[in-house]
């Protein structure tokens, strides 16, 4: 039996794509829901690096209880690898500088330590 989420459910995981891409920053990015269903996953993102538009789709759930928790859960997911595409694509690349590949790194850094230093309730 299958386990996909409901339309109800697919706008609340929009509304955690639109969350974590905020959190992100990744404003830069064109984040929209595709037509077809994900396949053998919960959750893929697919992307159009010219147009910079990452296409998610939702999929089987499979076992995995529907809630708010595991929609908000497989949205940070796909949002994390919308994050971390372009330090892929630069460190996959045989053309790519030193120079570009320390600049991606650091982006995904700063964004960490912003993050971590935000959740540490005083303990820096």
């Amino acid at each position: 039996m299958s386990n996909i989420p409901t339309p109800e459910e697919a706008q609340i995981f929009a509304k955690s794509v639109r969350k974590w891409q905020q959190i992100f920053s990744l404003g830069d990015w064109r984040i929209e829901k595709g037509s077809k269903p994900a396949k053998e996953a919960m959750a893929s993102v697919e992307f159009n690096q010219t147009a910079r538009l990452a296409t998610y789709r939702l999929g089987d759930f499979g076992a995995e209880k529907i809630t708010p928790e595991s929609l908000d859960k497989t949205a940070l997911h796909e949002l994390l690898h919308i994050f971390l595409y372009d330090l892929m694509c630069v460190a996959t690349d045989p053309k790519s500088s030193d120079e570009e590949i320390e600049m991606q790194e650091h982006r995904v850094i700063n964004l960490l330590e912003n993050l971590l230093s935000k959740d540490s309730n005083g303990f820096t």
